[in-house]
């Protein structure tokens, strides 16, 4: 038996990547230190069951109880482990499927309203500076000139431009180009040799709970270079906001952890946007962020305890304006970002991205904006008049508590189509891996239309389905009913819709669907009354809408009434880079916004017990 303090090799395949750990660890460990990305959503305690890999050589430890729970007897007997809690005894080689495996996915547009002039927070500024003139007595300092050059009386100035002004007139041969906060007369940021006022990007950053997405925009032409996203690494350590509280539990080094695993993400996404537009991340002198309140809190470092009991309060809902380099994100060394406001603990600074997005406070009538996501937050909004409330929606829709879940990428069943047989459509036209978040809302919808489901959620007993067609009838199984058979499936395994599945989604689309409910009746009124509604979140962005509706995720209202924003948080926070103008609007909208806390009301329980069915009167 080796010792905890050996050091074992462990191989990945097929990546061919290898890490160095102590025995005793896990394979997920080895594998978060070789780079390769396993889905671990639970947290690493061995509840999901979507970490699973196959042990092709080497030693493990005797599975736990959790496999033994979550794994065939004959599975255990092929090598098949859970990779967050199989413990490594020797030297390695694991085959990571691609079911298993947390890679980028697709993401939802981030369209803005309409088209913004760039008023960015930053300008930059190219002029040649006359050197001092012996003949003509001009004696005034370099910076001084530079200031008359631009044409603006002498401001402030950074330490670091002070210093960058004598090398940069050298190398420019008097040409140089100032960096600016805010107009020209303004603090002078950062001195550069030479003219590169043309080169002035930003990125505005989506911090989502599960996915964190960047969106490259030139400040001068407000034209959008490039997006990227990456599964949010803070998600080995939980799936939800909850999960990653209660890793933190006021342990400082823990939150550091969860911030820094984030900036590795940022810093990631920007040298990808960088080097697909072949431009330096020197080039980067602005950022935006949003996210939601546990999400910024983490960002910035900040202990987000207080978010895990009532009443739930946040430690700063005003914005933050830092330096870039000061969390550690790799941009031009003057870099700053600003981050949206924060509401209340649970709706952030991305649901005020939905907010400037939606154009909301702006609007006459009743409107009401859902953005769906492993948290869902509701605005309604009467006459300009905007309440806001968040609902603890769970990770569902992300493949989380779903047995064969998974996230929406290449192989994901994200589409499901029934009529005297079934027809599956998966990302990439993959052999199907498991079901995303639309392809559940499909598949139940689908299923409850021919009668596979009842309205209650429960699946009907196989002797009523007397009328189902011989394809159907076949795909029936006790507890479920198979999407994908065994020789279907990309797996080997067939891919199984659950008793299980279906009340997880109600739980979820209940907890919606009774907030916007909750949300309305406050105000006095109903869906019927409803103007428009609009959907915002990645995931609402392919959800067919028949279905939301018809399994009462969403209202049943006009189909003209229904309006799918896409990544509508984005979108904010890239109006907020574009313009200071726009950014002050939604600063000054944020301020307005009442909350309505939900946690104990009588109403929201009520409309909850109700929202649980699949044929919810949803005009009502």
């Amino acid at each position: 038996m080796p010792t905890t303090q050996q050091k074992l090799l462990v191989t990945f395949l097929p990546d061919g990547l290898s890490a160095e750990i102590n025995a005793g660890e896990t394979i997920l460990a080895a594998a978060r230190r070789a780079g390769v990305a396993i889905d671990a959503p639970c947290g690493r305690r061995g509840l999901c069951g979507k970490c699973r890999v196959h042990v092709v050589t080497g030693e493990v430890g005797e599975p736990t109880g959790e496999e033994l729970s979550l794994l065939q007897p004959g599975e255990l007997a092929a090598g098949e482990r859970l990779a967050c809690v199989a413990t490594v005894l020797g030297t390695l080689t694991v085959s990571v499927p691609e079911s298993s495996r947390n890679m980028t996915r697709r993401k939802g547009t981030a369209a803005l309203p309409y088209p913004i002039t760039p008023e960015p927070w930053t300008c930059k500024v190219s002029v040649t500076v006359p050197p001092a003139d012996l003949a003509l007595r001009d004696f005034r300092a370099d910076l001084t000139r530079l200031w008359h050059a631009v044409s603006s009386p002498e401001g402030s100035s950074e330490y670091a431009a002070v210093t960058a002004l004598p090398g940069a007139l050298l190398a420019g041969n008097g040409t140089v180009t100032g960096l600016f906060a805010g107009d020209q007369d303004q603090l002078l940021l950062a001195v550069e040799a030479g003219n590169t006022a043309s080169a002035h990007y930003g990125v505005a950053l989506d911090i989502g709970t599960t996915t964190v997405a960047g969106y490259l925009l030139n400040l001068r032409t407000g034209e959008e270079l490039g997006t990227a996203s990456l599964p949010n690494p803070q998600g080995i350590d939980g799936a939800d906001v909850i999960s990653r509280i209660e890793y933190t539990q006021r342990n400082g080094e823990r939150v550091r952890k969860l911030q820094s695993s984030v900036m590795g993400a940022v810093n990631t996404i920007l040298g990808t946007l960088a080097g697909e537009a072949e431009i330096s991340v020197a080039d980067i002198y602005e950022l935006t962020m949003v996210g939601n309140t546990c999400m910024h809190h983490l960002f910035f470092g900040i202990d987000p305890a207080t978010l895990g009991h009532a009443p739930y309060a946040p430690v700063v809902t005003a914005p933050l304006t830092v330096r870039a380099t000061t969390l550690g994100i790799h941009a031009n060394p003057q870099a700053w970002l600003r981050a949206l406001p924060n509401i209340a603990g649970f709706v952030g600074a991305d649901t005020v991205g939905v907010l400037g997005a939606s154009l909301l406070a702006e609007r006459n009538g009743l409107y009401c904006a859902v953005d769906i996501g492993t948290n869902a937050e509701v605005l309604v909004a009467k006459n300009g008049h905007v309440v806001a409330c968040s609902t603890a929606a769970g990770p569902a829709f992300e493949g989380a508590k779903i047995t064969h879940g998974m996230r929406a990428q290449a192989g994901a069943i994200d589409g499901v189509s029934i009529t005297d047989e079934l027809t599956l459509h998966t990302i990439d036209e993959r052999a199907p891996l498991g079901i995303c978040g639309s392809g559940i809302i499909d598949a139940i919808g689908e299923l409850r239309r021919v009668g596979v489901i009842e309205s209650s959620g429960r699946f009907t007993d196989q002797e009523e389905l007397t009328d189902l067609p011989t394809p159907l009838r076949a795909r029936l199984r006790a507890g479920g009913f198979a999407l994908a058979t065994e020789a279907e499936s990309g797996t080997g395994n067939e891919i199984l819709l659950t008793q299980h599945d279906i009340r997880e989604v109600q739980l979820v689309k209940s907890a919606i669907y009774s907030g916007v409910l909750t949300m309305l009746e406050k105000l006095g009124h109903t869906p019927a009354d409803l103007d428009g509604l609009y959907i915002a979140g990645a995931f609402g962005a392919y959800i067919t809408r028949e279905h939301a509706i018809g399994i009462g995720l969403i209202p049943n209202i006009p189909i003209e009434k229904l309006h799918f924003l896409g990544n509508a948080a984005g979108a904010g926070a890239k109006m907020a880079l574009l313009s200071t103008t726009e950014y002050d609007k939604i600063i000054t909208a944020a301020a307005k916004v009442g909350y309505i806390e939900l946690a104990g009301d009588p109403t929201f329980s009520e409309h909850f017990m109700y929202s649980m069915e699949l044929d919810v009167d949803c005009g009502e």
